[in-house]
């Protein structure tokens, strides 16, 4: 059983125009391993240490499917115990990913998977 688990958005372009599709997922945490899944498709990479709460910003890059670097930066939630992140192409454009968890037994647990 993971760790932690969550909810994740990934932010799909839609070709020849500006407008982005959000596409629902699940995030799931175990150890240092992070998994997004969403329809179709998933995205799965180490973070360079597991998640802890109190713990500074993490930000970190990985190299994303089609070769472009992407920006994570992952963020503690102390009043909520959890974790947000987000993955940005480059600092300039909206965000590509967005992504929370926490901890499995979390009250954050009940709110409706959509």
């Amino acid at each position: 059983m993971p760790k932690y688990v969550g909810f994740a958005t990934m932010f799909m372009r839609m070709p020849m125009s500006t407008s982005t599709l959000p596409v629902q997922g699940t995030c799931s945490v175990d150890d240092r391993r992070i998994v997004l899944k969403f329809p179709f498709t998933g995205i799965e990479f180490d973070l360079p240490s597991s998640p802890e709460e109190q713990e500074n910003d993490i930000e970190f890059v990985i190299r994303s499917s089609k070769g472009a670097d992407l920006t994570v930066t992952i963020c503690c939630v102390p009043d909520l115990m959890a974790f947000t992140g987000v993955g940005r192409e480059n600092d300039d454009n909206p965000p590509v990913l967005s992504f929370f968890f926490f901890s499995s037994d979390s009250a954050l647990n009940k709110l409706p998977k959509l």
